[in-house]
């Protein structure tokens, strides 16, 4: 019972703690419907958008719903400004000629932090249980525990 409890810690920490970063895609691929994307707005993009993305729109984040060769449709979740605020959105449709994008970026785990991560969860859960007593470890001495006798109204009996 043990062995599937730290299973399933050890397979939900990395999954709920991984570390995503954005790299750029790479042009021969093309981008897919569905993809976790970071997309940079060009100055055109940014007069052309900006009656419904607001003024000074630098980077858009979202989920890519369809793509063809002229346009490219998100949803978004998060407006990145020029002047420095990000204004977080609830996955808002947006199209968007393809022009407009000056960089497409896709969103991908990053390996290194999410194994340094997950295994400091982990090490934290440990030390968190044998501190506590949970799951059969015990902080208590190493040596045998002296049993109390019984208090009973009859009394000691031999």
């Amino acid at each position: 019972m043990q062995s599937l409890k730290l299973c399933v810690v050890l397979g939900v920490v990395p999954a709920a703690l991984g570390c995503y970063q954005y790299a750029p895609l790479d042009a021969s691929t093309r981008v897919q419907a569905g993809e976790h994307v970071a997309v940079e707005i060009t100055d055109r993009g940014r007069a052309e958008l900006s009656d419904r993305l607001g003024s000074g729109v630098l980077r858009l984040e979202g989920t890519l719903t369809r793509t063809d060769s002229a346009d490219l449709v998100m949803n978004v979740w998060r407006v990145a400004q020029i002047d420095g605020p990000t204004t977080r959105w609830s996955g808002e449709s947006v199209r968007f000629k393809r022009e407009y994008a000056s960089r497409v970026q896709t969103r991908t785990l990053n390996r290194g932090k999410s194994v340094l991560v997950s295994g400091v969860a982990v090490a934290g859960l440990v030390v968190f249980t044998r501190q506590f007593g949970l799951f059969g470890f015990s902080s208590g001495g190493d040596g045998p525990v002296d049993s109390i006798p019984p208090v009973s109204s009859r009394g000691w009996w031999p």
